[in-house]
């Protein structure tokens, strides 16, 4: 039965782990947007939940930073002979890793820089609703611009069955450096709204300070490679390949 070929099972686990990205994806958004507290234990100290809540981040943070090393994939590839599955694998971790960080996490509500109870506030909650719904729209816009499907990994599994070369290798070596640096968008949208919110509570502070300062750290490059990404997606909206190929060989890597 197909189902239970390599393909079939390829297949499967492809749509389950694009089914469990998109919802770990909304329910980060609403980690991030919803404009009430998170799930706190009285009983907890405020040192107790800030020390569980930095736990949770650094997991989190090495999980996604681990098994993006080059070493990593060469150590998955030698034991469990895993090669085009190793992206949708660090896709599914990545995943479970932040939806345990969510379900797991604890407010801190004795300790805040500001709160602004938007419940008594309906024009701020308008406010902040539609300030955060524009910015997921335009990261979804973002992600329209990118391959979805090689980055979550699932054209890898496409590419493999139909023998197709690997999503990567059709792009430009510049193209696979910036990807490297930056491998998924909406960086500065997400720095916007951890930092745009109705309450920043301690533990707020705590993930807005950390996942920033990963962000800046992990995802920089140089002001040519930005140049160049900034002019490749705008090649890539209007589709003139031939024209955008010729405009930029001076940016390819020798």
């Amino acid at each position: 039965m197909f189902i239970f070929s390599k393909k079939g099972v390829h297949y499967t686990v492809a749509a389950l782990v694009a089914f469990f990205t998109l919802a770990a994806i909304g329910n980060f958004q609403l980690f991030i947007s919803k404009q009430t507290l998170n799930y706190w234990d009285a009983e907890t100290s405020v040192s107790g939940a800030f020390v569980w809540d930095l736990i949770l981040l650094l997991l989190f943070i090495a999980q996604h930073s681990i098994m993006a090393t080059d070493w990593c994939k060469q150590k998955m590839s030698s034991l469990f002979c895993m090669t085009v599955s190793y992206r949708l694998t660090y896709v599914a971790a990545t995943s479970f890793a932040l939806m345990f960080m969510i379900f797991q996490w604890l407010s801190i509500p004795e300790a805040y820089l500001w709160f602004i109870d938007t419940q008594r506030h309906v024009l701020l909650w308008l406010f902040f609703l539609m300030f955060h719904a524009l910015a997921w729209l335009m990261l979804a816009l973002e992600l329209v611009l990118v391959d979805l499907g090689e980055m979550i990994g699932v054209s890898q599994i496409v590419h493999y069955h139909t023998s197709l070369q690997p999503p990567l290798a059709e792009k430009m070596k510049l193209v696979k450096h910036i990807y490297s640096r930056m491998r998924h968008p909406g960086v500065v949208l997400l720095t916007i709204m951890l930092w745009i919110h109705p309450i920043m509570t301690l533990d707020r502070l705590l993930l807005a300070c950390t996942l920033t300062s990963y962000m800046i750290g992990r995802h920089s490059f140089e002001e040519t490679q930005y140049r160049f990404a900034e002019h490749y997606f705008k090649v890539k909206v209007k589709r003139p390949k031939s024209c955008f190929v010729t405009s930029y060989q001076l940016y390819q890597e020798d």
